[in-house]
């Protein structure tokens, strides 16, 4: 862009004042910012003029020049505001996950935004992580052999809210389209943390790819503990635990790694891998926003957005079906599920 570079925020929430200070850490100008409740706004960005303040986001989008959106909202609006922004002439729009709440939602973004030549980009953070492309490559490098199954769980959280994070990494990492889902809800009912308007149960199943990659996952609300992610290869395996900054990868040696995969006990070796940078929402969106400013191509595009809800989709699909398997892509009724993700 030839002359300074103007964002908008949509949503002033915790994450939306991560957005700001990502938009900072990049030297890039929020000039106004839309919210249900502006009064807090006036105390937290007392810098910022009051006309530039909106309660109603369509006010904003008339009277701004806008280059750059972020969409910071709950769920069940991101698709509407995407829409809106792209239509309004912004030509760059980041979306935090979900994208949508809805399939065929997701699928009105994707098409409105090709249309208006709109770049949009949905806030999967960890393509956007140091570690994580170094870690892809690794694993290209067949450092652990083929990969054959892939492990998230964390306590009492969402499908929608946060294993839709990971649905993605894993999708990132092996390269691989998803083929079918077996899963299961969580029927404890916990409330939902930011209001009980919002429905996104945990769960757990498994999910398999067309290269064969098996992912199983565990959300479930009967535990509290951190999140980790394991990748398993042929001979070796990978453990990842980003609030402790951990990243452990073992391997076969030379020597053992000839042997039958029946010697599970064969002597593995550490490989050296040291993490870049302590996991930070606001460093890997500030990375994912300057690469939209940029006409560099996009790392987490909308499509990517979408096929992550769709796995969220398609575990609710499995439970209605006894827990059977559901293939992809998900088709016909399924596009309308709706799921209230925060």
């Amino acid at each position: 862009m030839s002359r300074k570079t103007r964002a908008a925020i949509i949503g002033f929430g915790g994450m939306g004042q991560r957005h700001l200070s990502a938009y900072k850490k990049i030297g890039v100008e929020v000039v106004a910012v839309a919210d249900l409740y502006p009064e807090k706004i006036w105390d937290l960005l007392p810098g910022l003029s009051e006309n530039r303040i909106y309660k109603d986001y369509h006010d904003l989008f008339r009277n701004e020049e806008i280059d750059i959106v972020s969409i910071v909202t709950n769920g069940p609006t991101h698709a509407e505001i995407s829409i809106e922004a792209s239509e309004a002439g912004i030509k760059r729009i980041m979306c935090e996950k979900p994208m949508a709440t809805r399939l065929s939602d997701a699928d009105r973004v994707i098409k409105t935004c090709s249309k208006n030549k709109t770049r949009l980009a949905v806030n999967h953070i960890r393509r956007w992580s140091s570690n994580y492309h170094r870690l892809k490559q690794i694993i290209k490098s067949g450092i652990i052999g083929d990969i054959r199954h892939l492990y998230f769980n964390c306590g009492s959280t969402g499908l929608g809210n946060f294993a839709i994070h990971f649905f993605d990494t894993a999708r990132y990492l092996i390269d691989s389209e998803p083929e079918w889902v077996s899963g299961f809800i969580d029927k404890s009912g916990t409330s939902n943390p930011r209001g009980n308007q919002y429905i996104d149960p945990g769960g757990y199943g498994i999910v398999r790819f067309r290269n064969g990659t098996r992912f199983y996952v565990d959300t479930s609300e009967d535990t509290g503990v951190q999140y980790t992610f394991q990748i398993v290869g042929t001979y070796g395996r990978i453990i990842i635990d980003e609030l402790n900054d951990i990243w452990s990868i073992r391997t076969r040696s030379p020597e053992t790694t000839p042997l039958s995969l029946t010697r599970y006990g064969s002597d593995t070796v550490q490989i050296p891998f040291e993490s870049d940078a302590k996991f930070d929402i606001i460093d890997l969106t500030s990375k994912g926003l300057a690469e939209l400013i940029s006409d560099d191509p996009i790392n987490s595009k909308g499509v990517d957005g979408r096929c992550s809800l769709e796995m969220v989709m398609a575990f609710h699909a499995s439970e209605e079906r006894e827990n059977t398997k559901v293939s992809f892509p998900l088709t016909g009724e399924e596009l309308e599920r709706e799921i209230k993700i925060a």
